[in-house]
């Protein structure tokens, strides 16, 4: 069998289904294969490999002479096209703007009266301005074809006479050439399309978290009021147990609320967490909360005239102290700071006898507080079995002791007492906090708030009752801050005393 001379041509399927092919072998006059024998027949080979279009296609011929637009008509027909006929440009004109899908392709004569190819083609790109536009011509007038390319933006150029297979291949390539682009101005309709719609969903999903922000913010600020009022109500509960024990110990009145400040200061310069530092001010201001039930008897600092039921019975008002907070929303962790505050660090305290680490931070930091201000304040030392001893230990200063006397009296005790009543790292703590508040306070006063004056200088940062932080130290006082501390006195009270010094 002698050898082929293969040709192929490759058309890209639009359509994923199955690819319909044609394959045609054609003799060629006057060619032989030498080299093989018994056989001296001429071949012509062409293998053409056809692959299907995606759209059933119309077709435009424009020629006047009748006999060219029948040959093409006969050569394009049996490809499957549906065809147009026109005589003439103008007629080639009606037939596509009456033509009821869109013209893939339109093939043209150059030479026709009255209106030329490139005439024609120019007003048909109009009409369809993505149809593929083919000229045919039987003169080399290369003026006709410049024309026809800038006017009418022809895609190909074929001489009479042509050739049939060059020409049927020609128009399947312009063919899939237009499935291109009409596939791609679908793709990118349908891309436009999701776009838009993404970008109405888009619009309608900020729509939905813009409105969620807003009742997200609207609810926060609503616990946000609701948390301040809960707070408030809290720290006016605290506030009123912090009065009955005044009143039912007057001699007492401001213990409280120094131990509960003094208290927050040391938990503050340790670096504890708000909440804790707040739960430990809170357990300083209502440690003694457990005494409202004790007899008047055990409230005069006269230990050594107890009998050993009352002593007994004042070792339990840590106990009873926690018993009464312990149903209050948000005290129980207090509560149980007041249970342990007369716990000692050797372990021989009460009422459950702890030691060390066993005892709660804030419980030890209570202690050392109490300590201190029940010597300075009240001018009574603790005693190690439960309570007090008498006024201040150190006779010749118990009526007319200066008040740095005292608080030198109150250092020198939690020193000689540190680890055995007191944890020894929140003593060193405290009184290097007193010391540098001393010398901050060199040349300074105590005043009331009723006795601020513009001019003077505050020594220490000032806070409020509930430990909030209001104006800093060294600041000089105004008219103004005056008389917005007096207003803010009305809901939240300010410090007893206000260390200033004069400006």
């Amino acid at each position: 069998m002698p050898a082929l001379v293969h040709g192929f041509h490759l058309f890209r399927q639009a359509d994923p289904g199955p690819v319909d092919t044609k394959i045609r072998f054609v003799a060629i006059p006057g060619h032989r294969e030498p080299a093989h024998k018994g056989c001296d027949r001429p071949w012509r080979a062409a293998t053409e490999i056809v692959v299907s279009l995606k759209y059933k296609h119309t077709l435009l011929l424009v020629d006047d002479e009748g006999h060219i637009t029948k040959a093409l008509l006969r050569l394009l027909r049996r490809e499957g096209y549906e065809i147009l006929c026109a005589s003439s440009g103008p007629e080639g004109l009606e037939k596509l703007k009456a033509a009821e899908k869109p013209v893939s392709l339109i093939i043209s004569d150059q030479r026709m009266p009255g209106m030329n190819g490139a005439e024609f083609l120019e007003k048909a790109k109009a009409i369809f301005p993505h149809a593929i536009r083919i000229l045919l011509t039987g003169y080399s007038d290369m003026d006709a074809l410049v024309d026809a390319v800038n006017k009418g933006e022809i895609h190909r150029y074929f001489a009479k006479p042509w050739n049939d297979e060059d020409l049927l291949l020609q128009v399947r390539q312009s063919l899939e050439q237009y499935e291109l682009f009409v596939e791609n101005r679908r793709l990118l309709a349908l891309t436009a399309r999701q776009n838009k719609q993404l970008k109405e969903l888009n619009e309608a999903l900020e729509e939905k978290v813009a409105a969620r922000t807003e009742e997200i913010a609207r609810k926060n600020k609503e616990l946000t009021t609701l948390n301040e009022q809960l707070e408030a109500n809290l720290y006016n509960t605290v506030r009123a147990f912090a009065s009955l024990v005044e009143t039912h110990t007057p001699a007492v009145a401001g213990h409280g609320r120094r131990v509960g400040t003094l208290a927050r200061r040391i938990a503050e310069q340790m670096g504890l967490a708000e909440e804790e530092v707040t739960q430990v001010e809170i357990a300083g201001l209502l440690h003694d909360i457990g005494k409202l039930g004790l007899p008047a008897r055990l409230l005069d600092y006269q230990q050594d005239t107890w009998s050993s039921e009352e002593k007994a019975l004042y070792r339990d008002h840590p106990k009873n102290g926690q018993a009464t907070v312990h149903f209050i929303n948000k005290l129980d962790h207090a509560g149980l700071l007041i249970r342990s505050h007369h716990e000692q660090f050797d372990g021989h305290g009460y009422p459950d006898e702890l030691s060390e680490e066993e005892i709660p931070l804030g419980s030890r930091i209570i202690a050392v507080a109490n300590a201190y201000d029940k010597i300075v304040n009240l001018r009574v030392s603790p005693h190690p079995s439960g309570g007090v001893r008498q006024k201040t230990g150190n006779p010749g200063r118990a009526s007319g002791a200066t008040r740095a006397a005292l608080k030198e009296d109150a250092a020198q005790h939690l020193k000689r007492h540190g680890f055995t009543w007191y944890d020894p790292d929140i003593i060193k703590i405290f009184l290097e906090m007193l010391k540098a508040e001393g010398a901050a306070e060199a040349g300074a006063r105590w005043v009331s708030l009723e006795e601020l004056r513009p001019g003077m200088v505050l020594k220490k940062s000032l806070y409020s009752s509930k430990g909030r932080f209001l104006i800093p130290s060294a600041t000089i006082l105004s008219a103004d801050m005056i008389s917005k501390l007096k207003a803010h006195y009305a809901t939240d009270l300010v410090c007893e005393r206000i260390c200033v010094a004069t400006a």
